[in-house]
């Protein structure tokens, strides 16, 4: 784990930093991963990054029928940062993308939100097809798979923060930030 988070952490582009996320993926019986990060800012249309090893037309259906936006996972991550698995009730209100999902193979998955002290946040999603998540294997690997949620969003945050909002460096006099107070209040 050492070597791992070493390595996680001292990654450089996000890209390399993603296929290390795929690589313990698959070390944990997932074919396929999914790591989103949502800046808070701007307000009324947040930045957001995406990065997947999901089948191409997969990605190419989620994009075309707008599913990020009724997406179960999605919306479970937004007011919670406890794990969701996938199942029939979750997509209940969402059929099609429940049926499009198992259509290329995404039928089993596991997913979980984090945040940071800057506002960003992410969701990694783990998926794979075949044999469902059973309570043994949920009992072997679920610390590992939330250690890793949280890894990838430290990870993708120091290194898309800068990229996606450049005003996140920038420092305020005490003076700014006294005036910034006062038009708070």
């Amino acid at each position: 784990l050492e070597d791992q988070l070493h390595a996680l952490h001292t990654a450089e582009c996000e890209h390399k930093l993603f296929e290390m996320i795929v690589s313990l993926a698959h070390d944990l019986g997932f074919d396929h991963c999914a790591y989103g990060l949502r800046m808070p800012l701007p307000l009324t249309q947040p930045k957001i990054a995406m990065f997947n090893n999901y089948p191409v037309a997969w990605q190419r259906r989620y994009q075309e029928k707008s599913y990020l936006v009724a997406d179960p996972t999605v919306q479970h991550g937004m007011r919670s940062l406890l794990p969701v698995i996938w199942s029939d009730n979750l997509f209940a209100p969402v059929r099609e993308l429940w049926e499009d999902a198992r259509s290329f193979g995404l039928d089993v998955g596991w997913a979980q939100a984090s945040r940071d002290v800057n506002g960003a946040g992410g969701m990694l999603t783990l998926a794979r097809s075949g044999e469902s998540l059973s309570d043994a294997e949920l009992r072997d690997k679920e610390r590992k798979m939330v250690w890793l949620t949280q890894v990838a969003h430290l990870g993708m945050s120091r290194l898309l923060t800068t990229k996606m909002m450049p005003e996140a460096g920038v420092k305020l006099s005490c003076r700014e930030v006294e005036v910034l107070r006062w038009t708070g209040d």
